[in-house]
């Protein structure tokens, strides 16, 4: 009888303890958010906090994110996702083109003439997602998906106001897709993080970057820059911020729900068009400076700049089908 009192009594504390441990860790759930951007980035509070205060709105506080700004859980852009994947941050925020080998249907949108801009880019994106995109995002649930405005050139000593101005010039790419249109013009790409431009380009050790004009800024690459080249084929690039899936999963339902309200399809057009806008005030910014200047393609010449992309889009495309990635239908049903 004594055995079978105790045997009771631990099942008790068991259950007890159980009970305990399940409520208290239903109580409050906090999600590391990681980025490698600062605080005063422009997305930072009008995107990264407000999924952060709108998710702990809806769930009275049992869910809540803590942003680890400026490489705070680990240093590198590159390693962003990864991050992600292996749980070392539960949200992290990236460049999807810093590993273009992952992501080939998700750069698809980068190529010249797939998108007209950043928010048109970001629409696109997310309507061919659970179709074609969200099968690239391993070990991770995708929470935004946006794009930068479209590209310009920025350059340190040469202007480049010709295809044949950037002939054997050493500019940076962000992703290998775009590497390959700048081969097309004549350049010759060198792949870097973006928190290495600013050095890079001040010492010569590239001549320039094919960027979001908001890197003016955001990066402070308006100090070195001394010639804007605008006008250039649409190219604008791709961001994520993803979940490591596990974590994803073992949220509760409401939890889960809440996440998906505040994020997805809606928070990464919020994200694009405030680059957009960013990007047209750096430029604003940019075109005040003393001796700095914007250089717009000629229709002429805008004109041998889309040849050279056009050329180099059909290489990508080729080489993605033969790699059976079916290039054509996903940028078919994208636009």
């Amino acid at each position: 009888m004594a055995y079978c009192n105790r045997s009771q009594a631990l099942g008790a504390l068991a259950l007890g303890a159980g009970v305990f441990l399940s409520g208290h860790a239903s109580a409050q759930t906090e999600l590391k958010f990681a980025t490698f951007v600062p605080p005063k980035y422009v997305l930072h509070k009008p995107i990264f906090q407000k999924m952060a205060n709108d998710v702990a709105a809806m769930t009275s506080g049992k869910l809540t994110i803590r942003i680890y700004p400026s490489g705070a859980l680990g240093k590198g852009p590159v390693q962003q996702y990864a991050r992600a994947v292996k749980g070392i941050a539960d949200i992290t925020m990236g460049v999807t083109g810093y590993t273009s080998s992952l992501f080939p249907r998700s750069l698809l949108i980068e190529l010249p003439g797939v998108a007209t801009n950043g928010i048109d880019a970001t629409a696109k994106t997310w309507k061919v997602m659970a179709k074609h995109l969200a099968s690239e995002y391993r070990g991770t649930h995708v929470l935004g998906a946006y794009a930068t405005a479209s590209s310009v050139l920025l350059t340190s000593k040469k202007a480049v106001r010709t295809l044949a101005d950037l002939k054997g010039m050493k500019i940076r790419t962000p992703s290998r897709s775009a590497g390959e249109v700048l081969r097309a013009y004549g350049a010759s790409p060198v792949s870097m993080p973006a928190n290495k431009l600013y050095t890079a380009m001040s010492t010569g050790v590239i001549d320039g970057v094919l960027t979001g004009p908001s890197s003016l800024l955001i990066f402070k690459l308006i100090e070195p820059t001394k010639y804007v080249t605008v006008n250039i084929p649409e190219m604008p690039f791709a961001l994520f911020i993803v979940m490591n899936k596990k974590r994803w999963a073992a949220l509760p339902a409401s939890q889960r729900a809440a996440l998906t309200k505040a994020s997805g399809r809606e928070l990464s057009l919020a994200a694009a068009r405030k680059l957009e806008g960013f990007g047209k005030f750096a430029l604003k910014l940019f075109a005040k400076g003393k001796g700095k200047e914007i250089i717009t393609l000629s229709a002429a010449e805008r004109a041998k700049f889309d040849r050279a992309a056009a050329s180099a889009r059909a290489k990508i495309v080729a080489g993605l089908e033969k790699d059976g990635v079916p290039a054509r239908q996903i940028i078919k049903d994208m636009q």
